[in-house]
C-alpha cells in the first residue's frame, strides 16, 4: 500500500516550496485582515509556494459578521486550499468556532448556511479544474493562485492588487469591503466571459459588476468557457437538493 502524505505549514524559509501546502497563520476576523491575507497569498505565490490557503474570515477574536464571513467564503472557494479554523476558546461561551452553523447561530442570519452550502457545492465542482491546473502549475513554475503581474504588463493592473488568476483560465476579483453593491474588476487583454452571466467582455478594461452576497466576480477565458460555465449553473437548485438530503439523513 502506498501512503500519501502532505505537510501543512504556516512558516518557512529557503526551500519551503518543496513542502506542498501552506496557510497564512492566525488572522483576526476583520476586513483589514481579509485584505492582508489575500496579499499574503499572492506574495507566497510569487515566492514559489504553489498551494496556499487561509482560515477563511479569520481565526482570532469574536466570530465574523455574516457579510465578512460570506465574502471570505466566496474568496476561499477560489483558493488552492479552502478551510475554516478558529482559536481555542477554552470551552468558554460563546463558542468562537468558524463553522457556518455556529456563525449562523451566533448572528441569527439564516443566509450563512444557505450561501455557505452553495459555495461548498461550487468548490466541489471546481476540484477537477484545480487538479488540472495544479499539474499545469508544477509544469510551468507558476503558482496556482497568482497575482496579475504574472500574466500582464499593463500598469492598470496594479490598481487592483487583490485580484488574481486561479490557474490559466480563471480571473477572480474578491469583494473586500463591506456594504457594497457593485465592484470594479480589471480585465487584462483578451476575451473574457463572466462566469455567472455568460456575458462576454474584451480587455483591457475595467467593468463594474453587481455583487450580491451569493456572487464573487469570476471571469473565465473565452476558449474554456464552454467547459467551465456549467460549473456555475443551477447552484441554487443543487444547494436546495443538498439541504433536503441533509434533513432526510438527520431525521
Amino acid at each position: 500500500m502506498t501512503l500519501r502524505t502532505v505537510t501543512f505549514s504556516r512558516a518557512g524559509f529557503t526551500g519551503s516550496a518543496a513542502v506542498p501546502c501552506h496557510w497564512a497563520g492566525d488572522e483576526d476576523s476583520t476586513w483589514e485582515a481579509f485584505r492582508s491575507s489575500i496579499s499574503a497569498g499572492l506574495t507566497a505565490g510569487a515566492s514559489g509556494l504553489f498551494f496556499w490557503g487561509w482560515d477563511l474570515a479569520g481565526f482570532s477574536g469574536p466570530v465574523p459578521d455574516p457579510e465578512l464571513y460570506l465574502r471570505a467564503t466566496a474568496m476561499a472557494c477560489f483558493c488552492p486550499i479552502m478551510q475554516y479554523h478558529s482559536e481555542y476558546n477554552h470551552h468558554r461561551l460563546p463558542s468562537r468556532d468558524r463553522t457556518p452553523w455556529n456563525v449562523a447561530e451566533q448572528t441569527g442570519d439564516e443566509r450563512v448556511l444557505t450561501l455557505f452550502r452553495r459555495f461548498v457545492l461550487l468548490r466541489e465542482r471546481l476540484v477537477p479544474y484545480l487538479a488540472e491546473q495544479a499539474d499545469a502549475a508544477l509544469a510551468s513554475g507558476k503558482p496556482l493562485m497568482r497575482a496579475l503581474f504574472f500574466e500582464t504588463a499593463d500598469e492598470q493592473a496594479w490598481a487592483h492588487p487583490e485580484q488574481y488568476f486561479l490557474g490559466d483560465d480563471m480571473l477572480v476579483a474578491p469583494v473586500t469591503s463591506p456594504g457594497v453593491d457593485n465592484w470594479p474588476v480589471y480585465l487584462p487583454r483578451g476575451e473574457w466571459v463572466d462566469a455567472w452571466s455568460g456575458r462576454v467582455f474584451a480587455g483591457p478594461q475595467v467593468v463594474d459588476l453587481d455583487v450580491p452576497l451569493e456572487r464573487i466576480p469570476v471571469f473565465v477565458t473565452a476558449d474554456r468557457a464552454p467547459a467551465l460555465l456549467p460549473l456555475f449553473a443551477d447552484l441554487d437548485g443543487a444547494a436546495e437538493r443538498a439541504r433536503r438530503l441533509e434533513l432526510t439523513e438527520v431525521s
